[in-house]
C-alpha cells in the first residue's frame, strides 16, 4: 500500500505548521502583553486587608564541628484582598499604599 501526496502537500504543511505556531505563542503573547503594559487592568475592590508582621527564625543545621544555628528573617507583608466579578485575589502591597486604602476602595489590578 503506498501513500498518496496531495497536491497541495506544502500549502498543507504551511498552514499545519502556522497553526502549531499560533497555538504555542499564545501564551507568551498573553505573558509579553502584560510586561508592555497591552493588558488591560481589573478595576477590583478591597474587600479585606491585613498585615502580617515580621518574623525572625532560628533553626539549626549539622555541620562538620557539630550544630549550627542559622537565623533567617522575613519582613512585614501587608496583604489586601480584593474581588472582581466572582473571583477574589490576594495582592501583596507596599506600607504606603497598604495605610492609605480602605475597605470598598478600587484598585486596579493585573493579572496572569
Amino acid at each position: 500500500m503506498t501513500m498518496k501526496k496531495p497536491k497541495s502537500w506544502p500549502s498543507a504543511l504551511n498552514s499545519l505548521a502556522s497553526e502549531v505556531i499560533d497555538t504555542l505563542a499564545q501564551p507568551v503573547n498573553r505573558v509579553w502583553n502584560t510586561l508592555t503594559g497591552n493588558q488591560q487592568p481589573l478595576r477590583a475592590r478591597i474587600v479585606h486587608r491585613y498585615a502580617i508582621p515580621s518574623t525572625r527564625t532560628i533553626s539549626v543545621t549539622e555541620g562538620f564541628f557539630g550544630f549550627i544555628p542559622v537565623e533567617s528573617y522575613e519582613n512585614e507583608r501587608f496583604i489586601l484582598e480584593v474581588a472582581y466579578a466572582d473571583k477574589q485575589y490576594q495582592v501583596e502591597v507596599p506600607r504606603a499604599y497598604y495605610q492609605r486604602s480602605n475597605i470598598g476602595d478600587g484598585i486596579d489590578i493585573h493579572t496572569l
